[in-house]
């Protein structure tokens, strides 16, 4: 029977910076050509999925941490916060000492001038986390962005009690996702906010309904919190052993870290690849 099989990118198919094993993708790979269907499903939007990840084929994406999911040309779903709670959340962010980006499907907009006001110094932790997010994601000075949709807010900050203050006045709108697990170098506080009601697990959902299939026919692989409910979907979520304990708490098994090859040896032992 034809499996629907979704897959993180940072943490469970490869680390932030680094690519997939070649095990990794050519296991990915024989599940398509044995005929299931395989999906991307990732925080990032699709202008910043990395090249060698985009290249091994996908039937489908999930990005935006599940504000959007799309089939080709097909778009199943899109959730964009509304301006309203974006020009809110812009002002709090500044007003805590936190750095941004805005993430649309256009790419990722940032106030270049932020990290000077917030780390006057610029210490090289801050230094190396912004060249690697540069690096990583499509990032364009906010100045630049035109009037487009706003799918999910990512932030940095230098302390908890700033984190702290963000939640407090933010989590009326949004769900937070730490990336504590990875970086392993790196003291920041990063993550991502999601907007209530949007995750990966809706999309996952709909995309099932799209060929006609049940969450029960789907196999998941995450590793962050923003994972947690497409995991708690399918009929069989994957955490990676590299994740984040919540959700390994939610999971139905832990596979090896992305760079041990996790996401190919489950799919090579249920004969799927």
């Amino acid at each position: 029977m034809t499996k629907l099989l979704f897959f993180d990118i940072d943490g469970t198919l490869c680390m932030p910076g680094e690519d997939p094993t070649e095990r990794t993708v050519s296991a990915i790979r024989r599940a398509r050509a044995n005929g299931h269907k395989c999906f991307l499903s990732t925080g990032r939007n699709g202008t910043s999925i990395p090249p060698a990840v985009a290249a091994i084929g996908f039937d489908g994406y999930i990005t935006n941490a599940g504000a959007s999911a799309a089939v080709g040309e097909e778009r199943l779903l899109s959730l964009p916060i509304p301006k309203t709670v974006v020009n809110e959340t812009v002002r709090t962010l500044k007003e805590n000492d936190a750095c941004f980006a805005l993430q649309t499907d256009l790419g990722n907009f940032s106030d270049f001038g932020q990290v000077d006001r917030v780390w006057p110094e610029r210490p090289p932790q801050v230094r190396q986390y912004v060249e690697l997010a540069a690096k990583m994601l499509d990032v364009w000075d906010i100045s630049r962005m035109p009037d487009v949709p706003v799918y999910k807010i990512c932030f940095y900050t230098s302390g908890v009690e700033h984190l702290n203050a963000l939640r407090e006045k933010l989590e009326q709108w949004y769900s937070f996702t730490l990336f504590d697990n990875l970086f392993d170098d790196f003291t920041i506080i990063s993550g991502e906010m999601n907007q209530h009601g949007t995750d990966k697990g809706r999309a996952l959902a709909a995309i099932c309904a799209r060929f006609g299939l049940s969450p029960a026919d789907a196999i998941a692989f995450g590793d962050s919190t923003n994972d947690s409910e497409m995991l708690a979907a399918a009929g069989l979520g994957v955490a990676m052993e590299n994740g984040q304990a919540a959700v390994k708490a939610v999971a139905d098994r832990i596979c090896p870290p992305c760079r041990e090859d996790g996401v190919a040896q489950i799919l090579e032992e249920l004969h799927l690849a």
